[in-house]
């Protein structure tokens, strides 16, 4: 009944955590954000535990639909936490439609129907019904195994022809059919999923315990229409009766899509769903992961963390060759040399190059906006086979080069944007971004900017532009080697704490040690959904000691005297990593 207000009822005391008589708050963690009880093994935020107890009686019909349910200040009386705590735990069950608030009257339980969060993650119908505690049944009427036809390919990114597993799937509550769905799953990303059992598994379940990799991001289209004759037969309503078509196309972690789905929703049967505005102007990016703690850390395995180290020598190797080859023209070594894991990771790790089975228009991209670091991009630019070691052999001068002392725009090579001027990169990134999202392309942008180069003013009004859009497919990386051209940055413009700085206009922000290839890897790789900022500390000059941490090595040339050493101390560190 509409103004019904829903009555609370006490949260259970989780095992192996103190008895608490009042309220979920009083023991010594409290409730400020980051508190967590322990509950079945688990960390789970005081918020989250709130919203569960709160979901649990708005499913139990306790409160029923067009309820109002407590004021906040009763909500905080009866549990004993703070205003903060009761507010985020509404959000959540706002988020996912099962409450909506109304301005000067209260929170509501909404109407029956499957809970969606709008934009917040892709929609399994399994998990929806689940989660709101109705029982239901999958009836698999199809699954077959043919060649991708030519509108399916293009959706999931494959050949013509390429094996696709086609499913259409009834899933009924209560002996009524409620939902129809046609999926087509890319096989070559998921090995096995053919041989799951779909009768006891959902098809989100199987695919991420066979690819290895979770489901990540959609991209969903509706429209109304009549069911038809077919998929009338299959929900059990007229073939004029009105039904809401979903068309969904779902990506996994590695950004590689997994299925292309239809399904016919019948309009007797509600989807539940709040985006926000911000949701609704923004596709849906990767969700936000929390960067791991030491004891939660991933590790790559040795092969790859050898591999990368070793890329990164070559890149220094190849630095070094660039001074024989114009013996006597000064080269900017030190941001070269302090770059090389950070390239060595991005262009051999972390991005989706275009060249390694990726749709050319969905490739991450790169913009070099210290673009005198360019005779280090270059050779990871080779590595990547985004250029050719002819492109390499041509030089950087002259009417035959290709690749220049700085680096000229030449998409098909990997250069997205001319380089030069300092401060401009961001604001080139940041509007790539904004394209890319305009596109509904999935693609990333990561941008290398030097910690002088923050002195410029047009860094930090891009970084305010991507704050202000939330581009969450932006990754700006500072190669914070504390050098510039006239000395330590810290005496001639500090900008530090730069993490501080980026976090101040919208970015989510890490530091890393900018020489370990681990923590590059775990940084650049982990999804988000607002800008990330990657301050990576490195060492001007790193790879060769007479120029390690020397300011004089930012624009300098390599005497001939010296190459012989250079080349040694490379070559010595080659074998370290070798040699473990």
């Amino acid at each position: 009944m509409v103004g019904q207000v829903a009555e609370a009822f006490p949260i259970p005391t989780p095992a192996g955590t103190r008895q608490i008589p009042k309220g979920i708050a009083s023991s010594p963690a409290q409730t400020a954000a980051g508190t967590t009880l322990k509950q079945s093994g688990e960390s789970q935020l005081l918020h989250e535990l709130l919203a569960k107890v709160l979901k649990d009686h708005i499913i139990s019909g306790s409160w029923p639909a067009g309820s109002r349910i407590m004021s906040e200040h009763a909500l905080m009386e009866r549990y004993g936490v703070s205003r903060g705590t009761v507010r985020r735990a509404i959000g959540i069950l706002v988020n996912e439609g099962l409450l909506v608030q109304r301005k000067g009257k209260g929170t509501f339980v909404t109407k029956a129907g499957m809970s969606h969060p709008g934009g917040a993650r892709p929609l399994s119908f399994a998990h929806a019904l689940a989660e709101q505690g109705l029982s239901f049944t999958t009836q698999v009427l199809t699954q077959e195994i043919h060649p991708a036809p030519a509108d399916v390919a293009q959706e999931l990114g494959l050949a013509a022809g390429s094996p696709v597993m086609f499913m259409r799937r009834v899933r009924s509550v209560e002996g009524r059919p409620v939902v129809c769905q046609e999926s087509w799953s890319n096989l070559e990303a998921c090995p096995g999923l053919a041989d799951a059992d779909f009768m006891q598994e959902s098809l989100f379940d199987a695919v991420e315990r066979c690819s290895g990799h979770t489901i990540a991001t959609s991209n969903m289209r509706s429209s109304a229409r009549m069911a038809g004759e077919e998929h009338g037969s299959y929900l059990s309503i007229d073939s004029s009766a009105p039904v809401l078509l979903l068309e969904q196309t779902i990506s996994l972690d590695n950004h590689v899509p997994i299925e292309w789905s239809l399904t016919w929703l019948r309009s007797d049967q509600s989807l539940m769903g709040v985006a926000s505005q911000d949701e609704m102007r923004t596709p849906v990016q990767a969700p936000v992961v929390p960067m791991p703690v030491p004891d939660e850390e991933t590790h790559l395995d040795p092969g790859t963390m050898q591999r990368l180290e070793l890329d990164a020598c070559d890149i220094r190797e190849s630095v070094i060759s660039y001074a024989e080859r114009y013996e006597g023209m000064p080269f900017h070594f030190g941001g070269a040399l302090s770059s090389a894991e950070i390239l060595a990771t991005l262009f051999g790790y972390v991005m989706h190059t275009g060249k390694d089975g990726t749709p050319w228009e969905e490739r991450d991209r790169f913009v070099l906006s210290k673009a005198h670091a360019a005779i280090a991009l270059y050779p990871a630019l080779l590595k990547a086979h985004l250029v050719s070691q002819e492109d390499i052999d041509r030089g950087l001068f002259g009417p035959d080069a290709v690749l220049f002392k700085h680096p000229r725009r030449d998409p098909a090579r990997g250069l997205e944007t001319s380089g030069g001027s300092l401060g401009m990169g961001l604001g080139y990134a940041a509007g790539l971004a904004l394209a890319l999202r305009r596109k509904k392309l999935s693609s990333r942008v990561f941008c290398l900017v030097g910690d002088g180069e923050c002195n410029e003013g047009s860094t930090w009004e891009a970084a305010a532009f991507a704050g202000h859009n939330k581009l969450g497919a932006l990754t700006v990386i500072v190669d914070a080697n504390g050098m510039q051209l006239d000395g330590p940055t810290s005496e001639i413009l500090d900008t530090a704490p730069l993490g501080q700085k980026f976090a101040a206009f919208g970015f989510e922000t890490v530091e890393v040690d900018g020489h370990s290839v681990e923590a590059l890897a775990r940084a650049l790789s982990a999804p988000h959904r607002l800008p990330r900022a990657v301050i990576a500390h490195t060492t001007k000059g790193k790879g060769l000691s007479f120029a390690a941490g020397n300011v004089a090595w930012h624009d300098h040339k390599l005497e001939r005297g010296l190459w012989d050493t250079a080349k040694a101390e490379i070559e010595q560190e080659r074998e370290a990593i070798i040699n473990g």
